[in-house]
């Protein structure tokens, strides 16, 4: 879902370490180091801590069950690195935002992209495609002093 984004950070010179349950085809395709990651595994932990502790920006899309992984992988950034972190919908919500950054590593730059949806013609919701992801995530990586972007037209319960 991502993976625009990741073309989008390669061609713009980014050194590139792509953590995903299948990195390897996308890491090849952009001449990214692919790191095997499943935030379910129980040494998830300790795969973002044998990473190198200098990496100057992080695009973070954890499921809620995967939280606690935030701060482990926030603590592989260089001092003042910045993060973006993507959120569902439900994170419009200031209380469940907080939920989903329960202990953010302070002294970095800290963005939010929150994804949303579209309203359907029937009233239901139609979901983000994977191009409108990465095009969230391009737009907050070009626009460092933005501290929430918004993809759809509608987010929150």
């Amino acid at each position: 879902m991502l993976a625009g984004a990741s073309h989008w950070l390669a061609a713009e010179g980014w050194d590139i370490t792509l953590l995903a349950r299948r990195p390897e085809a996308l890491a090849q395709e952009i001449g990214a180091r692919a790191v095997r990651f499943d935030w379910a595994e129980p040494e998830a932990t300790t795969t973002l801590a044998s990473l190198p502790d200098d990496f100057a920006l992080a695009l973070i899309w954890l499921h809620d069950d995967a939280v606690h992984l935030a701060r482990p992988a926030e603590d592989q950034l260089a001092p003042a690195a910045r993060v973006i972190r993507i959120h569902g919908a439900l994170s419009a919500d200031p209380e469940i935002h907080a939920k989903r950054e329960p202990d953010p590593r302070p002294g970095l730059k800290r963005q939010t992209v929150i994804l949303g949806w579209h309203p359907g013609p029937d009233g239901a919701r139609v979901w983000l495609t994977d191009g409108e992801i990465s095009g969230a995530a391009i737009a907050a990586l070009q626009d460092p002093g933005k501290a929430t972007v918004l993809a759809g037209t509608r987010a929150g319960p």
